[in-house]
């Protein structure tokens, strides 16, 4: 029978049988794919593809035929940025736990403008980011000599997890924000509720962070208020009922959130001063995300500037003469390097912009570092 393997559930909507849970967004062993070149967009591809990634069609139906599509054009633009991005970094759709979406399901995974996420329905929940105040020229010259910076091996970031199909990456960065800033402040690191900000929001401010520090005054842990299944078609807008109960649980509290003001809004050497003091959400395009599989984005793969999702910047070092960004992604540990990305730095690569973070107290001094 003429079609792929893989086969629709009868009766399920098509948008969610190609959406993996976020439980299900892990490594895929590579003996299930071996056989298939990284950016092969046949017929057999695909159908080791969906076999390794739990699709299932039915064979020579439209929507198989359709996903067949989606995936042959996802496997082309991925080539396409694989090319500019040769030598320094790797691209693999075997592993690309979203090969078969269209480009409406990415748009909505990626919403503008992700670091102003949300419409306040409070005027009073409305209030506007604060502006962090720019570091000194001492602070940024301290940070270029104190080298390479990880956060994750410092032991301020918990693990990637994945946004599955929703449009919510503003509020998993702003969640890994807080998480480091309360790692630094002290306390254990703990995985906090992003599904609480999700559910029970108003209005973000800075990513997310401005609801937890002025309106609901902390986040519940992970465990207290779980993530959905964010490949539920019912769960609308991937909102929930807020949970009162699980809120009511605040664990977590920070004193308010700071912003890139206009001057410094895309200046990589303020964010290099200001990542000393803890991990950055930041926004980025996301495109050349699209079956990373790892070593830098560079050179003419920085191209795309129109920013379309939120990250949490968690390091910065250099390798063979080229300096990058560390990214944590909100695509689960399968995606790129166990769920990170590195960037190049210093080039505006991928738009990199609208750093905020999260605080304890009080925000840096413009002579920290």
């Amino acid at each position: 029978m003429r079609g792929p393997l893989c086969s629709l559930l009868l009766g399920a909507p098509a948008f969610s049988a190609a959406i993996a849970s976020p439980e299900a967004l892990t490594a895929v062993p590579p003996a299930t794919t071996s056989a298939i070149a990284p950016l092969d967009a046949s017929r057999g591809a695909f159908d080791a593809w969906c076999a390794a990634h739990g699709r299932s069609w039915v064979a020579g139906s439209a929507e198989a035929e359709r996903r067949f599509a989606f995936f042959r054009a996802n496997a082309a633009a991925a080539a396409a940025v694989a090319a500019r991005a040769a030598p320094l970094a790797q691209y693999d759709l075997r592993g690309f736990a979203f090969a078969d979406w269209s480009a409406a399901e990415f748009a909505a995974q990626r919403p503008p403008r992700p670091d102003r996420w949300g419409a306040a329905s409070n005027a009073a929940d409305a209030a506007p980011a604060e502006e962090q105040r720019p570091f000194s020229d001492a602070a940024v010259a301290r940070a270029r000599a104190a080298g390479p910076i990880d956060w994750v091996s410092r032991g301020a970031v918990t693990p990637p997890i994945s946004q599955g199909r929703c449009g919510t990456c503003a509020q998993f960065s702003a969640t890994a924000d807080i998480e480091g800033q309360w790692f630094l402040a002290g306390h254990p690191l703990v995985p906090l509720a992003v599904q609480e900000m999700v559910d029970c929001a108003s209005y973000t401010g800075p990513y997310g962070m401005g609801w937890v520090a002025d309106v609901h005054k902390g986040l519940a842990r992970a465990e207290d208020y779980p993530l959905a299944n964010h490949s539920d078609p019912t769960l609308a807008g991937c909102r929930a009922n807020c949970s009162a109960p699980a809120a009511a649980k605040s664990f977590a509290r920070i004193d308010g959130a700071t912003c890139a003001g206009s001057g410094i809004y895309d200046n990589e050497t303020q964010m290099l001063a200001w990542l000393q003091h803890g991990p950055l959400s930041v926004s980025v395009a996301a495109g050349p995300f699209n079956a990373y599989a790892g070593g830098i984005i560079a050179g003419g793969a920085c191209n795309t500037t129109a920013v379309d999702h939120a990250v949490l910047l968690v390091g910065y070092g250099e390798e063979n003469g080229t300096a990058y960004w560390t990214l944590k992604n909100s695509w689960g540990p399968a995606f790129g390097e166990g769920g990170y990305v590195r960037i190049e730095h210093g080039v505006s690569c991928l738009g990199l912009r609208g750093a905020c973070q999260a605080y304890i107290g009080a925000p840096p001094s413009s002579s920290s570092s």
